[in-house]
């Protein structure tokens, strides 16, 4: 009768276990620095993580030459031999603003609609690992105030959040504007960026930047606007030792 009596016992704590098991959604994965993310419970380290980048023309690779030198396309040759398969899907365009990342269905006057074949709705839909958000100056070049990029990350942020997916938030970097109050506005952005998004967000700027708020000439792609090689690598750099990225590569 004591052996029935713990047999029944026994099974009941291994009905108690797993139902514990499968009605948790979500597992906490630490990083080397503290920073967690959520992973879901069947995101299995041995398939595949998709990182999606939605974003501007430094991500899509322009002032890098040969085209392998181009920041995600180094990520990619760089993170080949990652014990975990890495796939690497680049949604970034020439030109764009944080407008063109913004959630299909979004409208404001006066503004570009979201581009639905390259933006934070077409990432989600990839069901991704990772998702890097990258707008780094075209917003204020085209006269669009900071509370606007803000408000519109939130709005991207918001979505990641609910879908519960990783994010790595760009900041802003330098442009050789015609004034400075111009080019001080992108380093205020980046700072006020790195204030919200804290261990989410990654900062060079001030590695790319002179003390009068432009590219340093030895980073620059020479138009004032995009970072050659070397600056490329910088980010490359910044991005394979972000938390968050170290988190979900693990």
């Amino acid at each position: 009768m004591k052996n029935h009596h713990q047999l029944i016992y026994l099974s009941f704590l291994l009905i108690f276990s797993s139902c514990k098991k499968n009605a948790a959604d979500l597992t906490q994965i630490p990083s080397n620095s503290g920073v967690a993310i959520d992973r879901p419970t069947n995101d299995s380290l041995d398939t595949p993580a998709v990182i999606v980048i939605i974003g501007a023309s430094t991500a899509a690779g322009t002032g890098a030459n040969p085209a392998d030198s181009a920041w995600v396309n180094r990520l990619r040759l760089e993170t080949m031999s990652n014990p975990r398969q890495l796939n690497y899907v680049n949604l970034a365009k020439g030109g764009f603003t944080t407008y063109q990342g913004m959630p299909s269905g979004f409208v404001k006057a006066g503004r570009p609609l979201p581009d639905t074949a390259r933006n934070i709705t077409k990432a989600l839909s990839l069901h991704p690992n990772l998702v890097m958000i990258t707008f780094p100056s075209n917003d204020l070049a085209n006269g669009y105030a900071p509370e606007e990029v803000i408000s519109n990350y939130a709005a991207m942020v918001q979505k990641l959040d609910s879908a519960r997916v990783p994010y790595i938030l760009f900041g802003t970097q330098p442009r050789n504007l015609n004034t400075i109050n111009q080019r001080m506005a992108l380093q205020t952005l980046n700072v006020q960026l790195k204030s919200i998004y804290t261990a989410k967000a990654n900062d060079y700027y001030d590695q790319l930047s002179t003390a009068d708020y432009r590219i340093k000439p030895e980073l620059s792609f020479g138009d004032g606007i995009h970072l050659n090689n070397k600056g490329h690598y910088l980010i490359v750099t910044a991005v394979r030792n972000h938390p968050v990225f170290r988190s979900v590569i693990n």
